[in-house]
C-alpha cells in the first residue's frame, strides 16, 4: 500500500484496545513512522520482486549506460588505445569545423527531409487504397502483398538496389532496352547522382510497418463519421482532407519520429553503397563519419564526440515526439468535451 494506506493502517492500530499496553512495554511504538521507514518497509516486501529484476537491471547498466557514460567521457579526450588525453571541446569544434563533417551534417539534412516527406506520403496512400477496397478479400490479398517483403533483410535490399545502380545494372540495361543508351551512368559514381540514389532505395518507399500502421489508423475511424461525410455530399478527395487525414494525424507524427531517429542513426546504405563517397563526403553521413573514425582511424574521442551530438538530438527528437503526442492526446479530449 501507499503511504496513506500505510497511515490508516498505524491509525487503526494505535485505535486498538491493546495499544495503550504495547506503548508501555515499547516506547519506540509511540513515535510516528518517518517517509525513509516506510520507503524500506515497502522495499523489504518487495525483496523477491527487487531481486528478480537486479540482472537485467545490472546488464542495462554494463552493456547500456556504461559504455554511453564512457562515450560522454571520452568525447571530451583523445583517446587511440596508445594515450588518453583531456582536450576539452576540441573534438566537438573540429566536428563543426572539418569541411567532411559540414558535409555529413549536410547530406543527413537532405535524407532527413526526403524520408519526412515520403513517410507522409507513400504509407499513407498505399494504406488508403486498401482501405477503400470494397471487398474484405481484395482488402487482405493486398494487404499480405505490401507487408510481406518486411521479411527480407534490410541488408539484402541496399545489395540489390546497389546492383541496380552499377555499370551493367539494372536500370542501365533498362535503359539500354528502351533506347536511351545515352542516359546510362555511373549513378553511384558521380556526386549529381549518388545522394539521390540512395534516397531512392525502397522505391515505392511503402514500408511494411508504416503501412499498417495507417492502415490500422483508418480502420479504427468510426463507420458513422464515413457515412456522415458522404451523406454531406464529401467525394473520395474531399472526405480524406476532411476526415480520414485529420484522424490518423496522431500516428503520422509518431512515424515522422520514429523515421528521423532511424535515419539520424542509420547509415547501412552510405556504407555499403558508396562508402560516403564519391569524393571525400559525397554521400557521408554522421553515423558513418563515426565508424571510419573509430574503425579506420581508432580515433576513439572524435566518434564518441560524434556519437553524443547524434545522441542528444535523438533524445530531442524523443521529448519532442511525447510532447507532441501530449497536445494532441489533450485536443481530443478537448473535442471530445465539447461535442
Amino acid at each position: 500500500p501507499g503511504s496513506a494506506g500505510g497511515d490508516r493502517f498505524q491509525n487503526l492500530i494505535r485505535r486498538s484496545p491493546d495499544w495503550s499496553a504495547m506503548t508501555a512495554a515499547n516506547p519506540k511504538l509511540a513515535r510516528p513512522m518517518g517517509r525513509w521507514a516506510r520507503l524500506a518497509q515497502r522495499l523489504w516486501r518487495s525483496r523477491v520482486l527487487y531481486l528478480l529484476i537486479l540482472p537485467t537491471a545490472l546488464s542495462l547498466i554494463i552493456f547500456y549506460y556504461g559504455p554511453l557514460f564512457s562515450g560522454l567521457w571520452h568525447s571530451f579526450r583523445y583517446w587511440d588505445l596508445k594515450q588518453d588525453i583531456f582536450i576539452g571541446l576540441e573534438n566537438y569544434t573540429r566536428m563543426f569545423e572539418e569541411t567532411a563533417a559540414l558535409a555529413a551534417w549536410r547530406n543527413m539534412g537532405v535524407i532527413l527531409l526526403s524520408q519526412l516527406v515520403i513517410v507522409s506520403t507513400m504509407p499513407l496512400l498505399g494504406a488508403l487504397l486498401v482501405f477503400r477496397l470494397t471487398g474484405g478479400r481484395m482488402q487482405y490479398v493486398w494487404r499480405i502483398i505490401f507487408v510481406l517483403p518486411i521479411v527480407v533483410p534490410g541488408t539484402v535490399v541496399v545489395y540489390v538496389w546497389r546492383w541496380f545502380y552499377g555499370i551493367d545494372g539494372g536500370f542501365n540495361l533498362l535503359l539500354r532496352a528502351i533506347g536511351l543508351s545515352s542516359w546510362t551512368r555511373i549513378w553511384l559514381g558521380e556526386i549529381s547522382t549518388a545522394l539521390p540514389a540512395i534516397i531512392a532505395v525502397g522505391f515505392p518507399w511503402v514500408a511494411g510497418l508504416n503501412f499498417l500502421i495507417y492502415l490500422a489508423a483508418l480502420q479504427a475511424i468510426p463507420g458513422e463519421i464515413i457515412d456522415a461525410s458522404k451523406v454531406d455530399g464529401a467525394g473520395p478527395i474531399r472526405r480524406f482532407f476532411s476526415v480520414e487525414l485529420p484522424l490518423v494525424r496522431p500516428q503520422m507524427v509518431l512515424l515522422i519520429i520514429l523515421t528521423f531517429i532511424f535515419y539520424l542513426r542509420s547509415f547501412d546504405a552510405p556504407l555499403i553503397m558508396t562508402n560516403g563517397g564519391p569524393g571525400t563526403a559525397g554521400t557521408l553521413v554522421p553515423g558513418l563519419q563515426m565508424y571510419r573514425a573509430i574503425r579506420d582511424d581508432l580515433d576513439l574521442g572524435y566518434g564518441s564526440a560524434i556519437g553524443t551530438i547524434l545522441f542528444i538530438v535523438m533524445i530531442l527528437l524523443t521529448f519532442l515526439n511525447f510532447a507532441v503526442r501530449a497536445r494532441i492526446a489533450r485536443n481530443e479530449q478537448q473535442r471530445g468535451r465539447q461535442s
